[in-house]
């Protein structure tokens, strides 16, 4: 995620849409490349939330940001997952799933794409419980599954594009190339 992505690095730009939504707090949890991460993002916008026990999954790093953002702002109602690897991820999307949860009285709103849901996903604070209680790598899809007479999708057509290996970040670049010849 420290790759670059016009001025910046794909988890600054990512850091840069959230910031956008003047939200009560930024939890940015990190693992294996805290040090990394720390010297190029701007940490006075977010709380760094360093992770040593990353490798156990996706749900247990929500839980332990989870954690450390409830012990911030207790009494937030609601909660915005968002993952470092969706380049494409801005905040008009962002801006989006939150009309959509205001007006829809749903407790959930996730990202759809490829007649899939996933990430980004905001959850109400409804949900905490269920959150913390979460397992395996899964994140919370299964939750969001569970659920799905309380969601409401937000089409995110690129979010189907994340970064995981060269192959990913070439095709990134490719999609951007033919989005700045239009």
């Amino acid at each position: 995620m420290l790759l670059p992505y016009g001025e910046q690095t794909i988890l600054g730009h990512i850091v840069e849409e959230v910031t956008a939504l003047n939200p009560a707090i930024i939890c940015l949890v990190t693992g294996k490349y805290t040090t990394e991460i720390e010297a190029v993002i701007n940490v006075k916008t977010l709380e760094m939330v360093p992770f040593a026990n990353w490798q156990a999954g996706m749900s247990a790093s929500i839980q332990f940001g989870l954690t450390a953002l409830l012990e911030k702002e207790p009494n937030i109602d609601a909660v915005l997952f968002v993952v470092s690897d969706q380049p494409f991820l801005d905040r008009q999307l962002l801006f989006r799933m939150i009309d959509a949860f205001q007006q829809s009285g749903k407790g959930i709103v996730a990202a759809q794409y490829q007649q899939q849901f996933g990430t980004p996903v905001l959850f109400s604070n409804h949900y905490i419980p269920e959150i913390k209680l979460l397992e395996g790598d899964r994140g919370a899809k299964k939750l969001v599954a569970k659920q799905i007479e309380d969601v409401v999708l937000v089409d995110f057509p690129l979010g189907a594009l994340d970064i995981d290996t060269a192959e990913d970040y070439a095709k990134f670049q490719e999609l951007l190339n033919q989005q700045d010849a239009h």
